[in-house]
């Protein structure tokens, strides 16, 4: 009987290293981290702790906020703090105290306490921890971050030893129990001045173009440039200024400056004279339609540009067809006029012709009335500062400026 118990004994201590070995490489392995030789018990954490052969030795419980749980026997037990091992080193060394002989004790983790994330995510709060469980997969459970979030640097908050102590991390770091991720808001800000119609401090976004950023300011007005902006930038902590287009990429605390657009002057019979945005390529023909178009006494034959060249304003003539320069001076001057009075219809001035002839002219203004005296007709003409009677014929021509006078016949 004595061998037969021994037997027993034996077969029961190898079954007993066969389900701690399982618990050791199922249950426990499966719940461990790369750390979990070295993972220290803490409040919440739940624990389950078995002793071969004694089933009312079997505990499942939860760490108490004072670190402690209970266990038959035993009374209270401080485990927070210990490892796994040192757990079932101190477990086995006070059972075989008089209470249980050969103690095998297993304990493993059932369930790890909380990790922790806040700040700019949708749902805050604390969630049960996993094994293997990264940045990126916590802040996954927590909703993700809000729009309002902070997108670049991570940072997480550990303690160890009782100390806390905050890192910089990577979406790919592994987490631990009572880790606290805070994700802060994104305070970072663009401004965009000058020439948009709501200047003013924007929220930074990663990506942000300066067409976008012009865009959520609402825009350009009308007398800004349309492809060449700037932006002041802080390098290196100095302010620099760099030249930037639509597409190029705006970073944190930029300031956007829209300058007014580059300029040409209409100036003369247009209907609108003025100042208007020059733009790439535009002709003289093309500014003249922005500046309403000509008037009725333009001079449609003869247009003059004043450009100004290494400091110097030179104008010259060109045609409708001439690409216009910034800041260039277009002058539609006044078309050369010639004077139709007396005894006329419609007295008043004329455009001048080239080839304009007396009797042209006098058709102009609607023809002669019945007490016209057709041959006295004079001109008057500035020749030589001086003006001068002259008579001409109806064949006659005539020159800008000239005034012609048809008299009265008195018989």
């Amino acid at each position: 009987m004595k061998i037969v118990a021994e037997r027993r004994w034996k077969i029961r201590q190898i079954l007993f290293l066969v389900v701690s070995l399982w618990l050791v490489t199922g249950l426990c392995f499966a719940s461990s981290s790369p750390s979990h030789e070295s993972y220290r018990l803490g409040s919440n954490d739940l624990v389950h702790i078995q002793v071969y052969g004694e089933e009312d030795l079997n505990v499942e419980s939860k760490i108490d906020g004072d670190g402690s749980i209970h266990f038959p026997l035993l009374g209270v037990l401080v485990v927070a703090g210990k490892t796994i091992q040192e757990l079932q080193e101190e477990l086995t060394v006070r059972l075989a105290h008089g209470y249980v002989r050969s103690p095998k004790v297993i304990a493993y983790i059932v369930r790890h306490r909380n990790f922790y994330v806040s700040g700019e995510v949708r749902h805050p709060g604390g969630y049960p921890f996993e094994e293997g469980l990264t940045v990126h997969k916590a802040l996954s459970v927590a909703g993700g971050r809000t729009e309002k979030a902070e997108r670049g640097l991570l940072k997480l908050t550990r303690i160890t030893g009782g100390l806390a102590e905050t890192m910089a991390v990577t979406p790919e770091t592994v987490m631990l129990p009572d880790d606290i991720i805070v994700i802060e808001a994104d305070n970072h800000k663009f401004y965009a001045s000058g020439e948009v119609k709501n200047p003013s401090a924007y929220p930074f976004k990663e990506g942000l173009t300066v067409h976008k950023a012009i865009a959520m300011a609402g825009g350009l007005t009308e007398k800004a440039e349309r492809e060449k902006f700037q932006v002041l930038r802080q390098v290196n902590g100095r302010e620099e200024t760099v030249s930037v287009g639509l597409d190029s990429l705006v970073l944190p605390d930029d300031i956007i400056v829209v300058g007014e657009g580059q300029r040409i002057h209409i100036g003369g019979e247009v209907k609108i004279p003025g100042r208007y945005l020059f733009e790439k390529g535009m002709t003289v023909h093309k500014a003249i339609s922005m500046a309403g178009g000509w008037t009725e006494k333009a001079e449609k034959g003869f247009l003059k540009v004043t450009r100004t060249v290494g400091g110097v304003a030179q104008s010259s003539d060109v045609d409708l067809d001439a690409v216009v320069l910034p800041d260039d001076f277009i002058v539609v001057p006044q078309s050369k006029r010639v004077y139709v009075d007396g005894e006329v219809k419609r007295a008043g001035d004329y455009p001048f012709e080239r080839g304009l002839t007396v009797h042209k002219a006098i058709t102009l203004a609607g023809g002669v009335t019945d007490k016209a005296a057709l041959g006295s007709i004079k001109i008057l003409r500035k020749l030589n500062g001086q003006e001068q009677s002259i008579s001409v014929a109806l064949d006659g021509t005539i020159m800008p400026e000239d005034i012609i006078i048809v008299p009265r016949s008195f018989f």
